[in-house]
């Protein structure tokens, strides 16, 4: 089964129950039903092709995602924040030859862009669909796949992640479980829905036949007006509610009756926690953890837990086994650091074109999270940081060698290091230590940065330096660079 069906399904039960809403506008799943089938039947004659989908945050993205689904093709979401190099890095990786656009992307990126496809369809804010071009091309895909979601945050090339029919519905039915998700339930969808989470909410809502109201961070007023349209699930990342909560008398009257919090793609602090029970008592939080690679969730924390254990990310989701393993793949005893692991039904089919790294993360059925972790001995689990370095900044994971290597390509510099700052909304942001070379100049870095990498990823400050950050034994790590960062700091 697939997750469409559902929308058919209730399509034919309750076709007047709204589906989705923007801004002033709502559809009933019994339009939305028709509206899928109208995209569908655009798509007639592919046979499980990998069709990249290039559409904004909103009904229309929800709408194209669900109809290639319906058509028995797989989509490919394309991040729309990335720049058109970093989109462009991505179709070449996983050799897309269609694309399905919206009128408004197609604009935005132009004819030129759109000469390397084959087939090029564009629907129209009316649901109107029109075939650009149409060249078929045989492809040879996983006979599972369903649908490819990039990870998101480096500038280099993203891993595609290939999930099954099977991954998305044991995930939605799992989150739909513990969030008690019914038809009453009306979903808040500021976050991009072209990622892990976002995609998780549009599931297990549409499963649910509840309706999700679909928006943005840009402006917050619009934010509070949403949540106040009758909102009973807030969805965000601990930056969203750190934004949110700089305005508590809003925040007020937004959440009274919002029944559930809930939070994933990072930590949720306890001055996030204690501001939200301040001011909304009744709202219950329930924090969640997960991964691309696991379709979306991996576990969450009881409601009633999270006082006591917000500094874990609790227990397995239903349908999820978590473990901690050594570095010999042994499960370790409670209080011993080790690697999370998990397995499931939601587990990824591997990633899109890479074996390689296919067989480095999933071992044995276990898929290695590369979180370090501890279990307590009531079972919940506790992370004690990356094997790797990446750097967590709001809602994406950012390899900070990835654009180390982008700068120096990009610029007249000897060498680059970007350092994990704190920030007061996105929990991390970036800096950049500098060693230059002859014609370096500071704003042209800038400059770069700001035409070449996502907003998030711009650093808000650069310090020139004169040496390498070794550490004591001769090599170059986060903790070096940090530490170095730290000195130059309090010489200044």
């Amino acid at each position: 089964m697939r997750i469409d069906a559902y929308i058919t399904e209730h399509a034919r039960k309750t076709p007047h129950q709204i589906a989705l809403e923007e801004g002033k506008k709502s559809i009933s799943y019994r339009c939305l039903n028709e509206d899928i089938n109208t995209v569908a039947t655009s798509l007639a004659g592919f046979e499980h092709c990998k069709f990249a989908i290039l559409a904004e945050s909103g009904m229309q993205y929800i709408k194209i995602l669900m109809a290639v689904y319906r058509s028995g093709n797989i989509a490919v979401p394309l991040p729309i924040e990335m720049q058109g190099r970093s989109l462009e890095r991505i179709l070449d990786a996983a050799c897309i030859n269609y694309i399905i656009a919206t009128r408004k992307q197609y604009s935005r990126f132009g004819d030129g862009f759109f000469e390397r496809f084959g087939t090029v369809i564009v629907v129209s804010d009316d649901t109107s669909v029109e075939t650009i071009s149409k060249r078929v091309v045989l492809e040879r895909n996983n006979p599972e796949l369903r649908l490819v979601l990039y990870t998101s945050g480096t500038t280099g090339t993203p891993k595609g992640v290939m999930l099954s029919d099977k991954n998305l519905i044991s995930n939605a039915r799992s989150i739909t479980e513990i969030l008690s998700i019914s038809s009453k339930d009306k979903a808040a969808l500021v976050i991009s829905p072209h990622h892990a989470f976002g995609n998780s909410i549009i599931n297990s809502h549409l499963m649910a036949g509840g309706s999700i109201h679909i928006g943005t961070m840009n402006f917050v007023d619009s934010v509070f007006s949403l949540i106040d349209s009758g909102v009973s699930i807030f969805y965000g990342v601990p930056s969203t509610y750190r934004i949110l909560l700089k305005y508590p008398e809003r925040f007020k009257k937004a959440f009274a009756n919002v029944r559930t919090a809930a939070s994933a793609g990072g930590a949720m602090d306890r001055a996030i926690v204690r501001s939200i029970r301040e001011l909304s008592p009744n709202t219950q939080i329930l924090p969640m953890y997960g991964q691309t690679e696991a379709t979306a969730r991996l576990s969450y924390l009881p409601a009633e837990d999270v006082d006591e254990f917000i500094d874990t990310i609790g227990k397995a989701i239903p349908g999820v086994t978590l473990e901690v393993f050594d570095p010999e793949n042994r499960p370790v005893e409670p209080g011993i650091t080790g690697e999370l692991v998990a397995r499931g039904d939601n587990i990824l089919l591997g990633y899109l074109n890479d074996e390689a790294a296919t067989e480095k993360r999933v071992i044995d059925g276990w898929l290695h999270t590369g979180d370090l972790a501890q279990k307590l001995q009531c079972g919940y689990i506790r992370l004690l940081g990356r094997k790797d370095d990446l750097i967590k900044v709001g809602d994406h994971r950012v390899n900070p060698r990835e654009i180390e290597k982008e700068i120096e390509q990009g610029t007249n510099v000897s060498s680059v290091f970007v350092v994990p700052v704190s920030h007061e909304l996105m929990g991390n942001a970036i800096s950049l230590m500098v060693i230059p070379d002859q014609g370096t100049e500071v704003d042209k870095i800038f400059a770069f940065c700001r035409k070449n990498l996502p907003g998030y990823l711009y650093p808000r400050e650069i310090l020139l330096i004169d040496h390498l950050p070794l550490s004591e034994n001769g090599k170059i790590s986060n903790r070096s660079i940090i530490e170095e960062y730290q000195h130059v700091k309090a010489s200044m």
